[in-house]
Parts: structure tokens; C-alpha cells; sequence
């Protein structure tokens, strides 16, 4: 069967926290993590703009008032076969039938479809003005062809939904981008990652807003050596907002969210309450000739950072870590060792607020041999 825009843009199958679309299944959220990290690459946004701006042509207003002009009918098919150009680098479209989407505008905006419009329109007009008389004897029946007008209401209904969903894709692109980014920002104020502190944030950054989509039951099989399949919903959309709202909210409720590394500037998607900061890929940084991972490269550069921003506070632990370690070797007694550690704590926080001695003789001070000189004289 081919494609149809009055019957929804994309279909997805929704159950136990996880979306199956295109033959493949992924975790609820997966695709909002996707169309993330896509928005900004080969301006996928800014092309749909460039001709969402050239697309419509007044043409859904001419088939409202019942008028149409070919010329711009057709101008505006190829408009929005350029936007069909650029859907496969957005998911969904890149997993699911997208040339279809590309042929069925192709089929729909041809001057022979202008002209069935417009002569619709015409019979439709030619009908309507008839008068009373002869409406009342019902002579107006045997002028009106029944099976063309079914066709023809079928194929306006079928461009006008293809006319707003081409029209809303920019929008949407826009729209949900900037509400997910603002989501991703406000994360750090939830008390825990999970439904319940999530939940609150997510509904003031998105507000309440009509989704157009249909739900459906099916049966879904588990995995390919299911026998049995169990209960899922499948949901049609009518627009791309749709789809994507509809994922992060169905992986919000299963405690799915996303993420931005500050490492590689990706986002990532977060299956659990953690407060995990990186992602698991390759960071674009090499730290002696070897690459790290943005997880590696985090905890490096954390410990870089601190040894830097605070050497006090690393010259201090690293001291007590060896005193640790001496009192359990036996290589001092114990009461030493708690000396010594509480002599060490004098000498930083002294460093805290005296930067002449900080920078002048507190390291030396926390060095063994004088540390321990200093604990035993006391």
C-alpha cells in the first residue's frame, strides 16, 4: 500500500519502554537524542526553512475558498520535493520509507491534478446554483457525479495534509529543539533523574499542547523467536512535533531522559537516576598520543583541574594518604599518625587564609621529613 499523508506521517509502536519503528526497536527517547545531535548538521533546519518559506503559496487558503492556481500548484510541489531532500537526515526518516513520502508529492502536485481540482471546483459551483425548484424535485441528483466528488475530496484532503505537514516541519524543527535544550538545562534542579522529579520540569517547559495522532492496539512479538505477542500501541502522527514529544514523554514515564556531554558537546540518552555527566563515546581531545573516551578524558581533566584551581587541598590529602598508609604498614603507631594528620590540617588551613606562607613554605612543611620532625617536637 502506498504512502498517504491524511493517514500520518510516521507509525510507531510503543510498549515496556521501548519503541519499535522501521524494524528495529530502540529504548523510549532514542530518537529525541537523535534528532538532538542531527539538528545541527549540514543545516538540516535552515534548508527546511529556506523553502518552508516558498512552499505554500496561499495554495491551503485557494482550496479552502474553493479556487486554485496551476501555475503555483506546481511551484509549490517542487518546493517541497527539495524539503522531501533533506528528511532522511532527520530521524525517524533516515530508518523509515522516506522515498515513498518523496513519490507521493511527486504524484499529487501535477498540473493534470490542478486541473481535476479546478474543474471540480467548477461542477461544485455549477451545482450550487441551482435553484430551489429544482433542488426541491431533486433534479440536481443526476448532475453530480458521485464517484469523481468522493476522489476528489479524497485527493484535496491528501494535498492539504501534505501542504501542513511540510509547512509545520520547520516550525517543529525550531520549536522542539529549543524545548528540548531547555529541559537538558534545567536537569541539575531535579533532587533525583526519575519520573517524579523530572516530571515537573517537563511539563513547564512544554506546557500542555494538542498532539495530533491516532492510537491503535496491536499485537507485538518480544523478539523474533517470540511465539506469542503481547499488547502495544501504535500511534500514527500527523506531525514530526508530534512524534517527538510523544517519544520523550514515553521515555520520560520508564525514567529515560536526555543528556549533553561537556566533553563532545553530544547528547546522550540516560536510562537511569545516575548522575552521570559524560557519555560513553570517543572525546575529540588525545592526552599523550592515546585517545580517551569522554568518560576517561572527564576524570583526567577533573583531576588536572583540581590539582590546579586547589593545590592546597591535593598537597594535604596526598600527605594524609601516605600517613594512612604508613600507620597500617606499622611503619608509625597510630597516635603518630593522627598527630601528624591533625598538625597537617593546621598547616592547610593557615595556607587557606595566609598566601604568603602558602606559596612560600606550606609545601615545604607537609614534606615527610619535616612534618614528622615538627610532629614529634610537638
Amino acid at each position: 500500500m502506498g504512502f498517504s499523508f491524511s493517514a500520518g506521517i510516521l507509525m510507531a509502536d510503543y510498549r515496556d519502554g521501548c519503541v519499535y519503528l522501521g524494524g528495529k526497536k530502540h529504548p523510549a527517547g532514542y530518537f529525541v537524542v537523535q534528532f538532538l545531535n542531527q539538528y545541527y548538521m549540514n543545516d538540516t533546519a535552515a534548508r527546511i526553512t529556506v523553502f518552508r518559506d516558498a512552499v505554500c503559496y496561499h495554495i491551503l487558503d485557494q482550496l479552502r475558498y474553493g479556487y486554485l492556481n496551476i501555475a503555483e500548484y506546481e511551484k509549490t510541489g517542487r518546493n517541497m520535493a527539495e524539503i522531501m531532500k533533506v528528511l532522511p537526515t532527520l530521524p525517524p526518516f533516515d530508518v523509515v520509507d522516506a522515498e515513498a513520502i518523496r513519490d507521493q508529492i511527486a504524484v499529487l502536485f501535477t498540473q493534470a491534478n490542478g486541473e481535476r481540482i479546478c474543474a471540480y471546483f467548477r461542477s461544485r459551483a455549477a451545482i450550487s446554483m441551482i435553484d430551489q425548484d429544482e433542488i426541491s424535485v431533486g433534479t440536481q441528483e443526476w448532475k453530480i457525479d458521485k464517484k469523481n466528488a468522493v476522489e476528489m475530496e479524497a485527493l484535496i484532503s491528501e494535498v492539504q495534509a501534505a501542504l501542513r505537514f511540510s509547512d509545520a516541519l520547520a516550525d517543529d524543527l525550531i520549536r522542539a529543539q529549543a524545548q528540548f535544550k531547555a529541559f537538558v538545562s534545567r536537569l541539575d534542579e531535579a533532587a533525583r533523574f526519575d519520573e517524579k522529579h523530572l516530571l515537573p520540569i517537563a511539563l513547564e517547559v512544554f506546557s500542555a499542547a494538542p498532539l495530533p495522532l491516532t492510537v491503535e492496539y496491536t499485537g507485538l512479538k518480544k523478539n523474533r523467536a517470540s511465539t506469542d505477542a503481547t499488547v502495544a500501541r501504535r500511534l500514527c502522527f500527523d506531525r514530526y512535533y508530534s512524534f517527538l514529544l510523544t517519544d520523550f514523554f514515553e521515555g520520560l514515564h520508564c525514567g529515560h531522559y536526555p543528556r549533553r556531554c561537556p566533553i563532545c558537546g553530544k547528547y546522550f540518552l540516560m536510562q537511569s537516576a545516575r548522575r552521570t555527566v559524560y557519555c560513553s563515546g570517543m572525546s575529540p581531545y588525545v592526552v599523550r598520543k592515546q585517545p580517551l573516551s569522554c568518560r576517561a578524558y572527564g576524570a583526567y581533566i577533573h583531576r588536572k583541574e583540581r590539582a590546579e584551581n586547589d593545590p592546597i587541598t591535593d598537597i594535604y590529602k596526598r600527605r594524609c594518604a601516605a600517613i594512612r598508609s604508613e600507620a597500617s604498614r606499622g611503619t608509625i603507631t597510630r597516635d603518630f599518625a593522627a598527630n601528624a594528620q591533625k598538625l597537617a590540617k593546621e598547616h592547610k588551613q593557615r595556607a587557606q587564609s595566609d598566601h604568603d606562607y602558602a606559596v612560600t613554605q606550606y609545601e615545604k612543611d607537609l614534606e615527610r621529613v619535616k612534618l614528622y620532625h615538627d610532629t614529634e617536637q610537638r
